[in-house]
């Protein structure tokens, strides 16, 4: 005897809920998402443990992080706020004629004279709650301005530095990868011609340590003057009456040396 079985015929509504089978090339793809997300994580977190965390510790704030949809960067902002106001500071000083001499460039200041033309009316704009004395002492220490005599001060450069101070470099770190990754996310989304995407470009050799340094050296004052010509476009740029009630949004361009 043979046992007959029937099939009950699925109801139209029910296949449709049904997933739909991932072509090959979708697998493939999604394999290589994965896989260079793994990366991206593995980069990171190696990173990261050269700031003294380990494994463990990581998993945790990385739980953490996955729980928060938002991805601000609120307190990475804070830790480099008053680098910031320090940093308008050195370009208004740059950029605002009533900080020029004679030349059109920036002035030897005096540091409390109560006249507008002085670095201490700068350091009320921008520090209203520091001493002026203070805001000096921050000024040498970033490397942004020197003591000219015992009551004047000159504008080194506008580029604020954070070279041996870790907890900044690391909020500086992270700013640096959000406004890498929101450049990539908009060249990711535009077609073939070059003008809808934002500029990135990279160039890199293989050399040798020798010819890194002397790299870095001719290439750096180099950077300097590109970083400083832009800043003082944007700044002059956002400072026009027409734009003053716009909208605006932070913009700019970021450049950096590296070696694998």
């Amino acid at each position: 005897m043979t046992k007959q079985t029937t099939s009950k015929k699925k109801d139209p509504a029910t296949r449709r809920r049904l997933p739909a089978a991932r072509r090959p090339a979708d697998a493939a793809e999604e394999f290589l998402r994965d896989t260079l997300a793994r990366e991206f994580l593995g980069v990171c977190m190696a990173a990261l443990k050269t700031y003294g965390l380990d494994s463990k510790r990581l998993v945790k704030l990385a739980r953490e992080a996955a729980a928060d949809p938002s991805g601000e960067i609120i307190n990475a902002t804070e830790v480099l706020a008053e680098a910031q106001r320090l940093t308008d500071t050195m370009n208004k000083w740059v950029e605002d004629p009533a900080y020029r001499d004679a030349t059109g460039r920036p002035a030897i200041l005096s540091i409390q004279d109560a006249g507008r033309r002085s670095f201490a009316a700068l350091a009320r704009e921008f520090f209203p709650e520091r001493n002026v004395s203070e805001v000096v002492a921050l000024g040498c220490k970033a490397n942004v301005l020197e003591k000219a005599g015992p009551d004047k001060v000159a504008l080194l450069n506008s580029t604020v530095l954070f070279t041996g101070n870790s907890m900044p470099i690391l909020a500086y770190s992270i700013r640096s990868v959000r406004r890498f990754l929101s450049t990539a996310d908009v060249n990711r989304r535009v077609g073939s011609a070059v003008p809808e995407g934002w500029p990135d470009r990279t160039s890199f050799v293989e050399v040798s340590e020798e010819d890194f340094k002397e790299f870095v050296t001719i290439i750096r004052p180099l950077i300097s003057d590109f970083i400083d010509m832009s800043n003082r476009w944007l700044f002059q740029r956002s400072s026009l009456p027409r734009n003053r009630r716009k909208k605006k949004k932070i913009a700019g361009m970021q450049v950096f040396v590296f070696r694998e």
